[in-house]
């Protein structure tokens, strides 16, 4: 049975004390540990043994207590959450904790309170396969993003060079890793069944692997990770400004939690490190060519960048976040909360001749990119958010200390209930 909001709102109202970060061991716990420690939260971090070397060690300071599980599920074990609970345990939810523990078990089993928004999590499921919910597909068709044309199995003519779609992406994940990508570009029907075959002789893929494989558009243009955070907060008490007719003067409030004038915040502009893609076109053009066919090229996430982009074109980009947020709210009340990401591109529009934004995956949780904490954004945030940081702290340096910020508001002024699911 699925959990409800008021199970969870309950728990974290009878907290007698400071709330405790719960962090899943993977993706973003190293960024979620220096965040909560630095913003004077207590956090535990559960790891898989075998993967536990780097929270025991070398990031050690970052942690309060460390839980070793043999298997990941064992989160779902009942005397876990138990203890979980017992010290007033809050879950900030990653990519990976989605991946391993399981969508419909984070809705039903792990009775947790979760930072964020629990119900939304499944959406990010890529898969073609019949789906009884809204998908990241839906959401932005929904909100009037545009995203990539999807291609069905059936109309695989339509790639090719000179013909309707030039270039398509097939978005397959890993045959013995579910959280990691095995994409691939193909220009051609042919094409695609040769790189098929070949993907599958090496183990790569299998065929449930690419049953659920998303076939869409490739994209021609940079790529821009629009990251962004929704408060718990502030939703439904946001003012707006009345602008007239002629020239407006307009008195702006800075107070983000008493007089908010936006539920959201932008972030900034990530980029992603994919091995071995990215080392292949650092390659001249002459050497792709003769190594192509003998290097099997894998778009593996294995790091970010940080990235800016011109103050005129991000009035667009950025606008879109608004979109996203109003469209969650409406399908999955309460809508997001939390850190998210809108992963797209920056084409040139053919009709119109200028920069277009098409957006290609939703994060739903916490982005797992670090290298955000070095955008211009946090100079911006710390300005907004400066009334709000711990003593001793001077500067905002992640986006996750957002989360921390509002979670230390809401249990000082006793609305803790708003920011959970």
């Amino acid at each position: 049975m699925m959990i409800k909001r008021e199970e969870m709102q309950q728990i974290v109202s009878d907290f007698k004390d400071k709330p405790t970060i719960v962090i899943f061991g993977s993706h973003s716990a190293i960024e979620t540990g220096l965040s909560s420690k630095k913003m004077g939260l207590k956090n535990i971090v559960i790891v898989k043994r075998g993967r536990d070397r780097q929270y025991l060690q070398e990031q050690s300071h970052l942690f309060d207590e460390v839980v070793v599980v043999n298997k990941w599920k064992d989160m779902l074990d009942s005397k876990v959450q138990k203890k979980l609970l017992k010290r007033n345990g809050i879950i900030i939810p990653n990519r990976s904790m989605v991946v391993y523990l399981g969508a419909d078990e984070i809705e039903n089993d792990l009775k947790i309170p979760i930072y964020g928004s629990r119900t939304m999590l499944k959406s990010e499921d890529r898969t073609t396969s019949e789906k009884k919910y809204i998908d990241q597909y839906g959401l932005l068709k929904q909100s009037g993003i545009r995203s990539p044309r999807e291609i069905s199995k059936d109309e695989l003519d339509i790639i090719g060079i000179d013909k309707e779609i030039p270039v398509a992406l097939v978005k397959v994940q890993q045959a013995d890793n579910p959280i990691e990508r095995a994409f691939f570009y193909t220009t051609s029907e042919d094409d695609y069944h040769k790189q098929v075959k070949t993907m599958k002789k090496k183990g790569l893929i299998n065929d449930q692997t690419l049953e659920e494989a998303r076939i869409e558009e490739f994209i021609i243009g940079p790529y821009f990770n629009c990251n962004g955070w929704a408060s718990g907060l502030n939703k439904n008490k946001v003012k707006t400004h009345t602008i007239d007719e002629g020239i407006n003067w307009l008195k702006i409030s800075h107070d983000p939690f008493e007089h908010p004038y936006s539920d959201w915040d932008f972030v900034g502009f990530g980029q992603r490190i994919q091995t071995n893609s990215s080392g292949f076109l650092n390659l001249p053009a002459n050497i792709q060519q003769q190594i192509g066919d003998k290097i099997k090229i894998k778009n593996e996430e294995i790091g970010h960048t940080m990235a800016t982009m011109r103050e005129s074109k991000m009035n667009e980009i950025v606008g879109s976040i608004p979109k996203f947020l109003n469209i969650a709210e409406k399908i999955y009340p309460p809508g997001m909360i939390g850190l998210f990401g809108l992963q797209g591109a920056v084409p040139i529009n053919a009709k119109t001749n200028r920069p277009d934004w098409v957006v290609f995956d939703i994060s739903m949780r916490v982005p797992g990119d670090p290298a955000i904490a070095a955008s211009p954004q946090m100079n911006s945030l710390t300005l907004k958010y400066k009334k709000y940081l711990p003593k001793g702290v001077s500067q905002i340096t992640s986006p996750i200390d957002l989360p921390m910020i509002e979670i230390i508001q809401a249990f000082k002024t006793g609305r803790q209930s708003e920011i959970v699911t």
